[in-house]
């Protein structure tokens, strides 16, 4: 099946949105993909042009179906129920030794945890043996390679922040082998059984690469924990990012510790003041923690006139790069007005804000870029080359505009947090909002996203609310207070793990990895329709794994080290107004 003349520019037009929105996108596991096909990819291509699967109903439109054939899209009619006749354009394009990429769990969706996967790849890749030993649709044998499976895992740091990052792990690949006896065998209900099996591996290998939390109150925990041990974004490697990240969501789905109980749920307090409050932890790094995160430290919060001069600094600083970024800045404030007002369309589903932000602002560009190019043109057109020297400034200033715009998106958010923590500061008392009123409703004012995505069937979708909004300044005061509360416990909960040394729960991956225990009742994981077992890891090597990795923990716990304090209640002390 022949990739039409649209299929690169499109290509190319897609790697340059998604760069465009992410700031970092790594790659691992490339070697694990085979540098011939043929080859269903669980989602992202590795240099290999791909066939995806596109229902059958866009190409109704003539226009449209052309365009998409062109680009090397099969067609799929979800509706046929004879698999031959289904992936006739998938095996015709394996059969060439092509690519397909799959989208395995079968919608976009938010969910703190990966859903469950669609049968179709396997389908596609067991049935695709059948069409080579020939059957009456495809008249005879064909001839060609059996197909493998390579999983991919894709973990974002923020899905839906602009200019985040990500990670991309291609996992071994999964060959025919173990599957195509059963599959092919004449016994009811074989075929299924090696579908499911099949579809368990795929499923297990991707759960291996991404980052999965078993309900949103621990997913973010996790991350209120990464972010206030990993101080800046980038200080933890993206190589790390999600076995630290898995550890963490593992770490707090430990029911059976209090300490750990008690600080999940201090997380998740403040990460609601947060978003409430419309900050950041990031941009709170200018307001000094303890080095190490010392329990005992004493710790002043911010009094009115260190936020003046925060937002001095942060101002000046802003003011200082302004000159340097202004005319990138004009030329695309409309592409981050639209993109911020696509997001807003779909403020339920994290993942569609994302896409909404590149779709939107990519249409945008389509306008904004050619506008500058015959700006620039009526300017030099007297000129002998004034088309070719316009089009050479219009480039210099997209490359522009991606080497300044992360300092400058940065100094931006540290501004608009400063004003808000001197506005916070310097209200009066009687104006801040009460907590435990906060806490009391505090799903109105930063509820989780609905669950809409793998839901048991006859299950409706949760329906979305939006937000209450409150004003910033009355939560700073708690956020400030809550961030020290949380950073000092999670020292304390971390260095009693390393002291005591009592199991807490991970991932059987991780545990084996780790030297951990595995449930060996639940450890038969060809049973597809029974959970994954669940291992433990001792703290103490948890806590050193973390440390390894970048924590700012301080060194190991010894009888000089802080953590040997009795573990006494510590001093918050807040500055004289």
């Amino acid at each position: 099946m022949p990739f039409g003349a649209s299929h690169k520019p499109l290509v190319l037009l897609a790697h340059s949105a998604i760069t465009s929105f992410f700031r970092s996108i790594e790659v691992f596991g490339s070697e694990n993909v085979p540098t011939e096909g043929p080859i269903i990819f669980n989602t992202i291509p590795h240099g290999h042009l791909l066939h995806y699967w596109v229902k059958d109903s866009l190409f109704k439109n003539p226009a449209v179906g052309a365009m998409l054939y062109n680009a090397g899209n099969i067609a799929v009619d979800r509706k046929n129920k004879d698999n031959q006749k289904l992936f006739r354009g998938t095996f015709e394009a394996l059969a060439l030794g092509e690519s397909i990429g799959v989208f395995p769990e079968g919608t976009s969706h938010t969910e703190p945890h990966m859903i469950p996967l669609k049968d179709g790849t396997s389908w596609a890749a067991l049935e695709y043996i059948r069409y080579l030993l020939g059957t009456e649709e495809n008249k005879g044998a064909k001839k060609g390679k059996r197909a493998v499976v390579v999983p991919v895992g894709l973990a974002y740091v923020d899905k839906a922040k602009y200019r985040s990052r990500v990670v991309v792990y291609y996992g071994e690949p999964i060959t025919m082998d173990e599957y195509a006896e059963q599959f092919l065998s004449e016994e009811e209900g074989a075929s299924r059984i090696a579908v499911k099996r099949l579809t368990r591996r795929i499923d297990l290998e991707m759960w291996k690469h991404t980052v999965n939390a078993p309900d949103w109150d621990t997913a973010f925990a996790a991350q209120m924990a990464r972010e206030l041990l990993w101080e800046k974004e980038s200080d933890l490697a993206l190589a790390n990012f999600v076995e630290v990240s898995q550890s963490l969501a593992d770490l707090f789905s430990t029911t059976s510790n209090e300490s750990i109980s008690s600080l999940k749920s201090l997380l998740v307090t403040y990460r609601q003041l947060l978003v409430s409050s419309r900050l950041s932890n990031a941009s709170l790094t200018d307001i000094p923690l303890p080095q190490t995160l010392d329990p005992n430290a004493k710790v002043s919060l911010p009094n009115r006139f260190s936020t003046l001069w925060l937002l001095i600094k942060d101002s000046l600083a802003a003011f200082i790069r302004l000159p340097v970024f202004f005319v990138p800045l004009i030329f695309h404030l409309p592409v981050y007005f639209v993109g911020t007002l696509g997001a807003r369309l779909v403020e339920d589903e994290l993942e569609t804000q994302a896409q909404m932000k590149i779709a939107f602002g990519l249409l945008l560009s389509f306008l904004t870029y050619p506008v500058m190019f015959f700006t620039f043109w009526a300017v030099f057109r007297q000129l002998p080359l004034g088309a070719a020297i316009a089009a050479g400034v219009v480039w210099l200033l997209g490359r522009y505009h991606a080497a300044l715009i992360d300092e400058n998106y940065e100094g931006m958010k540290r501004l608009v947090a400063a004003w808000r923590l001197l506005i916070g500061v310097w209200t009066p008392r009687r104006f801040e909002y009460s907590l435990s009123s906060f806490l009391a409703s505090s799903n109105n004012y930063a509820p989780n996203p609905p669950k809409i995505a793998g839901l048991p069937p006859q299950t409706p979708p949760e329906k979305y609310t939006k937000p209450k909004r409150l004003p910033s300044r009355v939560l700073v005061r708690h956020v400030l207070r809550t961030r020290v509360e949380a950073a000092r416990q999670l020292a304390r909960v971390l260095f009693e793990l390393e002291d005591k040394d009592p199991q807490v729960s991970a991932s059987f991956w991780l545990a084996t990895k780790y030297g951990g225990e595995v449930d060996r009742e639940r450890e038969a994981l060809d049973q597809w329709d029974e959970p994954f077992p669940r291992g433990v890891r001792s703290g103490r090597e948890v806590v050193g794994f973390l440390r390894s990795k970048g924590a700012r923990l301080g060194g190991a716990k010894d009888a000089g080290h802080w953590a040997a304090s009795s573990g006494a209640e510590t001093e918050l002390t807040e500055a004289e107004e």
